[in-house]
């Protein structure tokens, strides 16, 4: 009897040392299992920033190529590639993130083009969008300061003006304001490259618009009342001291600025008088 009594608490003990390890064994499996886990979550995020990266650096090599192709080409044909300035004044609301990638997605298959933005303020928001673009650029801002009762538009677009004569002020271009309310048609940064004074083109929806062929304005003030979505600047605008009055509205800034250029309406050369290349579409 103490012999069976003996050998049954051996085998108890030997059960349960069997149990505990057995168990051990599981929870240490169990954790390397997890970890196995977790190493591979890490490494499928690591794979997954390698291939947007990769995507973004396939992207700027597409536009860089596009970029040089056109230069070739230029090259090749001996023809002169006019820059493109565009200039756009910017604030916060709602549906600024929105507005400038409508307008970026229009400006990012064009060569030879640099886009101005100005801020009252940087923002990360405006800095952080920039930044994701492929397109040549020049962030500003107003320090902070805007005095009441101004447009505000006009005092933005001075500052990227005087960014122009500082940096560009022999370069052979074109210079358009580009609002965020407004969506803008590829085709029209082509037709617009070559404007030797001033050049102009219906907006879709919006005021101030012309007929053609003799060419009449629809609105008897100012002298030139042109839609600012319907006009482009010869980069000779950089040669004068001219600024866009602060308390102007846009269409008596444009009128003011064209003025500098032209002495009469004959004078304004007409890129298109039937074309849809830009439209006024606010959606704020």
């Amino acid at each position: 009897m103490r012999l069976i009594t003996s050998f049954g608490k051996r085998f108890c003990i030997l059960a349960f040392a069997f149990i505990f390890l057995t168990s051990l064994g599981y929870m240490f499996g169990t954790l390397n299992m997890m970890e196995i886990q977790e190493e591979k979550a890490i490494i499928s995020d690591k794979l997954n920033q390698a291939e947007l990266e990769l995507y973004e650096a396939e992207r700027q090599i597409i536009h860089c190529d596009a970029e040089l192709g056109h230069k070739m080409n230029a090259l090749i044909s001996g023809e002169k590639y006019q820059t493109i300035f565009v200039i756009t004044p910017t604030y916060t609301r709602e549906t600024q993130l929105a507005e400038l990638t409508l307008l970026a997605q229009a400006l990012e298959h064009v060569p030879f083009l640099q886009w101005l933005v100005v801020e009252i303020t940087k923002t990360d928001l405006v800095k952080d969008f920039l930044s994701t673009t492929n397109l040549q650029f020049v962030h500003l801002d107003n320090g902070g300061k805007m005095e009441a009762k101004v447009n505000k538009c006009n005092v933005l677009r001075n500052i990227a003006l005087d960014n122009l004569r500082q940096n560009h002020a022999n370069t052979s271009g074109v210079i358009l304001f580009a609002n965020l309310d407004r969506l803008y048609n590829t085709e029209l940064f082509e037709k617009v490259r070559n404007i030797k004074t001033v050049g102009i083109w219906p907006t879709i929806f919006g005021d101030m618009q012309f007929e053609c062929y003799p060419l009449k304005f629809n609105a008897e003030t100012p002298k030139y009342p042109i839609n600012l979505g319907s006009v482009g600047f010869s980069t000779t605008l950089l040669q004068t001291e001219f600024t866009l009055p602060a308390r102007a509205t846009d269409t008596e800034a444009v009128s003011l600025m064209a003025e500098i250029l032209i002495s009469n309406k004959t004078e304004l050369e007409i890129i298109s008088c039937d074309e849809q290349l830009v439209w006024f579409l606010p959606i704020f």
